[in-house]
């Protein structure tokens, strides 16, 4: 059996007609210097790190999985079912960041606002240890700002003000991590990578940026988050970590929706994206939200399952952090004063009643059109390596990047046959993506982009601004 491949999930690559270059770093200590493949010359592309260094992600490699989780849909159940308290065992400090009353600019140069609390907002984000490394505070909750709850996630404490975790310097990796729809730090999927990431050999820097009223962080003004809210994050890379850490070579992952927050980010960031973000990585994406929400829909399991389970998910996150969102929100209002006026049963019926109105929206599928990361793909200009597998029950297979992929140099898609959402689980129950996703970051510290690898007007996308403006088409029709 094993030799037919019944029980092996297989991996292929997508690439870009020409993908983006990369220059050897030059460190000023020549014995940091490697002998590996790559480092052994002066160029290389994601795909060819892949195919040299980081095996398991490269074309025609295949992977062992367990009979018993040969479907999508038992490593998902899999995934979500067991929460690995035995394993995975990473130990986090959190500090929660005020978002302050401050503005940024977007591309065309006017400055928004990160929010329109007026600075009562606070975020959550966890600093990543392992065991060896973790100083237990048994007295960590004199650190807890009065704002925020006692209760936290497992091996997590408030961190100590006074205490630097970080050091400022472009030698090691900071690693950003997004969890996925109402998660948090402690998701197994997120600790499989963390425990990789912050050990040996790798020792990178490690946080998780829980989004808001996540994780058991305690909301300090009326908002929650969704796909297409993606200032927490420009907000922490902005204002706290560029500025703390001016020196260090940001990598960014995201799972599941956290990829779709984190797409839309380096998408709406474009060419002006932060120079010290040098990579990011996209995992069990979904990229057109209309059409996950038909395959959901299409599916019996999707229909009467996940979709049911992600609504009764954010609806307890939405009662948990519903006193002070009723005040602003009168939808959370009524809601609180007689649910069963509403009918939730679905995703689509949570994003329709909140998620669309909270956030200043008409309905589910203004919502899902307007936060589908795929038709901001084409404008990220930051290696990205996205990975999918093809049997996900969430997101789908049909609409995943791969015309956009080939059109963008900055970007590598990696699909797998078996692997269910956020699954992967090999033979021994392993997640196969955590060694060589930490692995592919840790190549990438070694290079550098070079731009002058491809042609700005003959290699990128077309520019569409100069086509589509006022929500019409106008190219060669505009008048001076």
């Amino acid at each position: 059996m094993y030799g037919s491949g019944f029980f092996l999930s297989r991996v292929e690559n997508h690439i870009a007609r020409k993908p983006i270059g990369f220059t050897r770093r030059q460190h000023e200590n020549p014995a940091e210097e490697t002998s590996n493949t790559t480092t052994a010359t002066n160029s290389t592309t994601v795909p060819d790190i892949l195919k040299q260094e980081v095996v398991e992600f490269s074309p025609d490699h295949a992977f062992y999985i367990n009979p018993l989780l040969s479907s999508g849909h038992t490593q998902t159940a899999y995934s979500a079912i067991n929460k690995f308290d035995k394993v995975h065992q990473v130990y986090y400090k959190r500090q929660i960041i005020n978002v302050e009353d401050k503005t940024y600019t977007v591309p065309d140069g006017d400055r928004v606002k990160y929010d329109q609390w007026k600075g009562q907002s606070t975020v959550a984000i966890d600093y990543a240890f392992n065991k060896d490394n973790f100083d237990h505070d048994a007295n960590h909750l004199q650190y807890k700002p009065s704002h925020q709850g006692d209760k936290l996630p497992p091996r997590t404490e408030f961190k100590n003000p006074d205490q630097e975790f970080i050091n400022d310097s472009d030698d090691k990796p900071l690693l950003i991590a997004l969890h996925g729809l109402s998660g948090g730090s402690y998701e197994a999927y997120i600790r499989a990578v963390m425990e990789k990431a912050v050990d040996a050999p790798y020792n990178f820097d490690a946080i998780v940026l829980n989004s808001r009223g996540c994780a058991w962080h305690t909301i300090t003004s009326p908002q929650l988050y969704n796909g297409l809210w993606t200032n927490d994050l420009r907000y922490f890379i902005n204002e706290f970590v560029t500025k703390k850490w001016p020196n260090k070579r940001i990598y960014l992952i995201g799972f599941s929706l956290g990829g779709a927050i984190l797409a839309n980010y380096l998408g709406q960031e474009a060419d002006t994206v932060s120079p010290q973000i040098k990579g990011a990585a996209m995992f069990g994406t979904p990229w057109d939200f209309p059409d996950g929400a038909y395959h959901l829909r299409d599916s019996i399991i999707g229909n009467q399952v996940y979709s049911p389970t992600m609504c009764q998910n954010l609806l307890k996150l939405l009662t948990r952090q519903g006193d002070l969102m009723s005040e602003s929100h009168d939808v959370i209002k009524q809601y609180k004063q007689d649910p069963t006026q509403f009918q939730l049963k679905f995703l689509r019926d949570f994003d329709d009643y909140f998620t669309s109105r909270l956030f200043g929206l008409n309905s589910a599928n203004e919502y899902y059109r307007l936060a589908s990361p795929i038709q901001r793909l084409m404008k990220i200009r930051v290696p990205t390596l996205i990975i999918s597998s093809k049997d996900d029950p969430i997101t789908g297979s049909r609409s995943l990047p791969y015309s956009e992929t080939e059109l963008n140099p900055y970007v590598t898609m990696v699909t797998t046959t078996t692997g269910g959402h956020l699954g992967w689980f090999t033979w021994n129950g392993g997640r196969w993506y955590t060694s060589p996703i930490c692995q592919f970051f840790n190549e990438l510290h070694k290079w550098d982009v070079d731009s002058s690898s491809i042609d700005k007007d003959v290699d990128l996308p077309f520019d569409i601004s100069r086509s589509w403006k006022y929500d019409r088409l106008v190219d060669h029709m505009l008048v001076d």
